[in-house]
Parts: structure tokens; C-alpha cells; sequence
């Protein structure tokens, strides 16, 4: 069985949570995994495979704590060697393409799972400076794919699109819905908007969803609009809010592990990012046949059907995404229309075991088929 040691930076938000999904897909069966990650799990489920989180570098400045990681890692891999090696994010995939190099790994697969939106001069420098080494690069949508070929000049031959993707919902709870509304003190028949986010990234735009608030309460004043997740601004969003008077029409509930519950109370689920690869929460917001407003950024439009599973808006344009939002509350017909339809789409273009299989055929196709 073909090995694969997946290094990331982070095993937090969309990426944690689909490569953890993806791995109880395909790794039982097609190709062994472990993953070192830099920083601790803060996904909302527990890893399927062996997962080590990497001591603290004794330095903390570029670039000795850069060095210093590179060596444990060479070290490592050299005692515990990988048929393949598959790294996320920047450091990670510098690393990987040292070790590369210097024959620690045979074979580097990368992914990007965004627009670049992190990286500046010096990083695509680097990057198109090295850029013959990863024998794979995987983007999650066409449009992240474009962004990869032009700024770090990839070989198209070295570059796979392979979306994002997520598996069938479970059996629902009839009462999920009506015990979220409870909890919260939501009242019922209120309508609910909410937004799942690791929102103090500047690039989700919450600044936006929670601009746009005023414009939903002049028309519906019993509407309650939900921030799901983290973020260090949120101190900054609640003044936001409340300089514009809907604090009470504005909830943040904060980290949760039961997000598929969220979700089935939602009447819309919202994206306001300025930027994505392709978003794991509009395909989890469609699974569960929650119509979805999202920006007209990056993967967005692969994924969302303008006019039929959801809308899509400029970004940066608040009254633009309260006018798609109010469209949906006032029509409770349609947001099931679009919901059936948006189920239906996931099932036919988007299903994790798919997603799985395209893994382990790059897996094959670099390696033979054999460990």
C-alpha cells in the first residue's frame, strides 16, 4: 500500500476539516497516511489516521526557525520514510520541496486551496524559483487553478483539478432545528441567516455580512442573523453592529462541533468572503439543502448555481447581499426549490469518495501502485 505523509501548517478551518474527511474516504483502502502538522487540531473532528502535532522551533525568527524546522523534519522523514509526501500551505510546501532536493522524498504532491490571497512578492518568488520540484500540484477549483499557472508559472501538465468535496448528510434530526432556536433564544418563525467562518480572516468579510444586517431588519425586523466560529474581532464586529442597531439581531455562537445542526436551522446559509478556492461551507450549507447567498469570487460560482441553488453577489456590496437574502426569506417555495436542487448537485458532481479516488489515482500515477 502506497504511503502518504501529509505536512500542513495548520489543521484548522475548511482544510482540516475535508483532508479528515477525505482520509476516511480513501485512506482505509487505497493508500496509507499520517499527518505532521505545525500547529495543534482545532478541525471540529478528530483525526483517522496517526496525526503528530511538531514541537515548537526554539527560534522564532526568519530564518532560523524556518532552518531549524527543515532539519527535524528532514530527520524524521529519513527515520520514518514516505512514499509520497503531500504539503499544504507555503512553509510547508517550501519544506517540501527541500526535501525534495535533497532525495529525503521521491515524490511532492502540493495543494492550493486558495487564491493566494496570503502570498506576496517574496513568496511567489520563491515559489516560481523552485517550481520544478513538486511532480503534483492539486487545485480545488478552475479558478484557483488559473491563479497557480500564471503566478508561479506551474507546468499545466503538473496541475490537477480536483474540487472539494463532502459526504451525503446523515438522517436528520426533526428537532434540530426548533432545540438551536431554543437554545439561543431565537424566537419561532423568526427567520435565520447565518454565516460559518473563521471570520476574523479579513478575507471572509464579515465586516460585510454584518453590514448588511440593516438593510434585512427594515424589511424583516424579526430576522436573526448567526456568526458561527471564531474570530479575535469580534469586539470589533459587535461595535459594527451596534453603531448600526442590530446588535439584537445578531448572534455569535462561537465555536461549534455540531455545525451539521446549524445548519438545519438556517433559512440561508451566507458567504461575504472577498476571496476562495472552493468553499467547504457552501458545499455543507448544500447538503443539507440550505440555499446559499455567496459572493462572485474564485470557486464560488463552480459550486453555486446562480438562480437555482443560490445567489451569487459582488463582493464588498452589503446592499447587494441583503436584496439575494431578502429575495430567499420572502419566498419560503423557493429556498426549498433551490435546496432539492442543490442537494441534487452535490450527488452528482461533488461526493467525497469521487474526490478520494482522484487522490489516490495522482497517488498511483506518480508511484506505480507500489509502497
Amino acid at each position: 500500500m502506497i504511503g502518504v505523509t501529509y505536512l500542513l501548517s495548520d489543521l484548522g478551518g475548511g482544510t482540516g476539516h475535508h483532508l479528515f474527511g477525505l482520509l476516511r474516504e480513501g485512506a482505509a483502502g487505497s493508500w496509507s497516511a499520517r499527518i505532521l502538522s505545525e500547529a495543534r487540531n482545532t478541525a471540529r473532528f478528530e483525526s483517522p489516521v496517526s496525526t503528530e502535532t511538531l514541537p515548537p522551533t526554539r527560534f522564532r525568527r526568519y530564518p532560523l526557525a524556518q532552518l531549524e524546522r527543515y532539519r527535524t523534519l528532514r530527520r524524521r522523514l529519513e527515520d520514518e520514510p514516505t512514499d509520497v509526501l503531500h504539503a499544504y500551505f507555503f512553509w510547508s510546501i517550501m519544506y517540501g520541496r527541500l526535501l525534495k532536493a535533497r532525495g529525503v522524498v521521491p515524490h511532492l504532491v502540493e495543494n492550493r486551496e486558495d487564491m493566494g490571497f496570503a502570498w506576496g512578492r517574496h513568496e511567489y518568488a520563491w515559489l516560481r524559483a523552485t517550481r520544478s520540484l513538486p511532480d503534483r500540484v492539486i487545485c480545488v477549483s478552475e479558478a484557483v487553478s488559473e491563479v497557480a499557472v500564471a503566478r508561479e508559472r506551474l507546468q499545466a501538465s503538473k496541475v490537477r483539478v480536483i474540487r472539494n468535496g463532502i459526504s451525503p448528510p446523515e438522517e436528520p434530526d426533526p428537532d434540530a432545528g426548533p432545540a438551536l432556536r431554543r437554545e439561543l433564544g431565537i424566537p419561532p418563525g423568526a427567520p435565520i441567516v447565518g454565516m460559518v467562518a473563521n471570520f476574523n480572516r479579513a478575507v471572509k468579510g464579515a465586516d460585510y455580512y454584518v453590514d448588511a444586517i440593516p438593510h434585512v431588519v427594515r424589511e424583516m425586523p424579526e430576522v436573526r442573523f448567526l456568526l458561527i466560529g471564531l474570530g479575535d474581532n469580534r469586539e470589533d464586529l459587535e461595535a459594527r453592529a451596534a453603531a448600526a442597531g442590530v446588535s439584537e439581531h445578531l448572534i455569535f455562537t462561537g465555536f461549534r462541533s455540531d455545525v451539521d445542526r446549524v445548519y438545519r436551522a438556517l433559512d440561508v446559509s451566507a458567504l461575504t468572503s472577498l476571496s476562495e478556492g472552493l468553499s467547504v461551507t457552501v458545499l455543507e450549507s448544500m447538503r443539507h439543502g440550505v440555499p446559499v447567498v455567496a459572493t462572485d469570487v474564485g470557486g464560488n460560482p463552480e459550486v453555486v448555481v446562480d438562480g437555482e441553488t443560490g445567489y451569487l453577489v459582488p463582493p464588498r456590496d452589503p446592499e447587494a447581499f441583503a436584496a439575494a437574502v431578502l429575495r430567499l426569506l420572502r419566498d419560503p417555495a423557493r429556498r426549498v426549490r433551490f435546496g432539492r436542487r442543490a442537494q441534487a448537485v452535490l450527488s452528482g458532481s461533488f461526493r467525497l469518495s469521487d474526490v478520494a479516488a482522484s487522490y489516490g489515482a495522482v497517488y498511483r500515477e506518480l508511484t506505480g501502485g507500489k509502497p
